[in-house]
């Protein structure tokens, strides 16, 4: 246990955990309406990417170099904590909103591989970039079916039925979680 309480401590998830479960619960909670309504997905997922994108944050330590040399086995860590990150999120919203399970689910994983993705791409530090601009950009933009490039870009604010925001979010899920747990966050010199 004191392994685990000190790797979570130096990745700061009490801080994030502290922000971005209040911050999930409010956004998605000002969702709410009608059970499965376009409001409803669409605050369900600004939420989530308002939540991963601060947890996302402790995908990587304070130095990452020093993590380089450490003598342990990162890639069950790195997995283990990518997945409680879409676990926990997914958890807030779903309780919170009146958004389908699916969405939530489907949005979670697509906006974890997106913080794994800018980790590994960009450093801890700037975690948080691809969710938030994604989340923002689902929000802002109605979720239409053509131009089938403008229905690939609002991909978490879909339908639940969506097949195509499914694909997605499995390549973005898939892809951004095997990157991390191979490669790590991006070794910056602090």
């Amino acid at each position: 246990m004191r392994t685990a309480a000190l790797f979570l401590r130096s990745r700061e998830v009490p801080a994030g955990v502290l922000w971005a479960l209040p911050a999930m619960t409010v956004v998605a909670w000002l969702g709410t309406g009608p059970a499965g309504s376009r409001h409803a997905v669409t605050a369900a997922a600004l939420a989530l990417a308002l939540g991963i994108a601060v947890l996302g944050h402790g995908l990587g330590g304070p130095d990452s170099m020093l993590d380089a040399t450490a003598a342990i086995r990162w890639a069950p860590r790195r997995a283990l904590h990518l997945a409680a990150i879409c676990g926990v999120a997914a958890a807030v919203v779903t309780v919170v909103s009146t958004a389908p399970a699916g969405v939530v689910v489907r949005d979670a994983a697509g906006f974890a591989g997106l913080a794994a993705v800018s980790t590994t791409l960009f450093g801890r530090r700037l975690a948080w970039t691809l969710p938030t601009v994604t989340g923002c950009v689902s929000a802002g933009i109605p979720a239409v079916p053509e131009p089938f490039a403008l229905h690939l870009l609002t991909w978490a604010g879909q339908p639940v039925d969506s097949r195509a925001a499914a694909v997605i979010a499995a390549i973005l899920a898939t892809g951004g979680a095997a990157g991390y747990v191979t490669r790590g966050p991006r070794r910056i010199s602090p």
